[in-house]
């Protein structure tokens, strides 16, 4: 009887132990990982070859940018700007509306009038949700804070929580990687979910040939540290790519908007370099931007193979993962990509 009562307590212990492993296995790798799209535009339409590319991918979920809040400085106060029109949405579709808050806002606002400040774009927000026929189930806020603005910060987050539109809805923000790595410093957001952005990873005003955007080995650094933060957190994968202008002192000048590697590409204008830099052979305007000769640009993206390593390197590690983002939907983008490679990203981190 000892023998068999030895034996059924080790079959219990051994079967505790495997539900245990397997439990832990599903609560590391999340099997439903929803699939969303950013959208940046003041305007909102989207093009019948972007929802076609959207429902190709299954995907349903936009997080939609409704306006943004900058610092004024002749009135001395913080006042909505670039705010968006949408008026044709489609129903079936998920919407989240995300508010970016520039940080000189937050560097400038007086903590006694944070209050009154979320009021009023809690209002403006409720009204373009109205407009556009949107009740949101999340809403995203968009700042970069530091630790020096993290109490102002963090008391506009939860006094968000308490005004009535948010009731009922899962209120998110952004996390970017010094945020990630430096929690002391940094603080945790009193938010449901943070949103991880997986880009913007070097400075973009320092010249040369590395990639501002993505860069695996800064990514493998920090990312070493995303298991132990204390929120559950999402995931945003950039699809963008952008042509940064360098004068003839490799002094930073600009983003330049709607200049493209086929553009840099004409050989009559530029001269490659190397690797992603072209330098501006003739004076001449292109797109209404000023190009000297022997000023440098500096063309980043990032290619499929590179993002599916970054879905490597996070795979599995992400605590309550149950979003991946891409930024963001457009058509010029989501050209350079196909439904089979988003795929790929998207399965290697599911």
């Amino acid at each position: 009887m000892a023998s068999a009562t030895h034996y059924r307590l080790k079959g219990i212990i051994s079967g505790l132990f495997v539900s245990l492993l397997l439990w832990g296995c599903q609560k590391k790798h999340p099997q439903n990982i929803r699939k969303a799209f950013y959208y940046w535009k003041t305007h909102y339409h989207v093009s019948a070859y972007e929802q076609s590319r959207l429902d190709s991918f299954h995907c349903n979920t936009v997080y939609v940018r409704f306006f943004d809040i900058s610092w004024q400085q002749k009135q001395n106060k913080p006042v909505p700007i670039a705010i968006s029109d949408i008026k044709t949405i489609d129903q079936q579709n998920r919407y989240i509306p995300v508010i970016f808050i520039t940080q000189q806002v937050i560097e400038n606002i007086q903590p006694s009038n944070i209050e009154q400040f979320v009021k009023n774009f809690t209002q403006l927000l409720h009204q373009k949700c109205i407009q556009a026929r949107i009740t949101p189930s999340e809403i995203q806020i968009d700042l970069d804070w530091t630790k020096t603005t993290k109490d102002k910060y963090f008391k506009l987050l939860a006094l968000c929580k308490k005004q009535p539109f948010f009731q009922g809805k899962t209120l998110s923000c952004t996390i970017r990687l010094h945020q990630l790595r430096y929690i002391k410093a940094n603080g945790i957001p009193p938010v449901d979910r943070g949103l991880l952005m997986c880009y913007n990873m070097g400075d973009l005003k320092l010249s040369g040939t590395h990639n501002s955007i993505l860069d695996l080995s800064v990514a493998k650094k920090y990312f070493a540290y995303v298991e132990q933060y204390p929120l559950p957190l999402d995931l945003a994968f950039p699809l963008f790519d952008w042509s940064l202008l360098y004068d003839q002192k490799n002094r930073f000048t600009g983003i330049l908007r709607g200049i493209s590697l086929p553009d840099l590409q004409n050989s009559t204008i530029f001269n490659r370099l190397n690797n992603n830099l072209y330098q501006v052979k003739i004076d001449t305007v292109m797109n209404g931007y000023h190009l000297q000769p022997t000023s440098t640009i500096r063309y980043e993206s990032c290619d499929i193979n590179q993002l599916t390593e970054l879905a490597k390197i996070l795979q599995g590690r992400v605590p309550g993962l149950s979003t991946l983002i891409f930024y963001h939907l457009d058509s010029s983008i989501l050209s350079n990509y196909t439904n089979h490679e988003l795929e790929e990203i998207y399965n290697t981190i599911h």
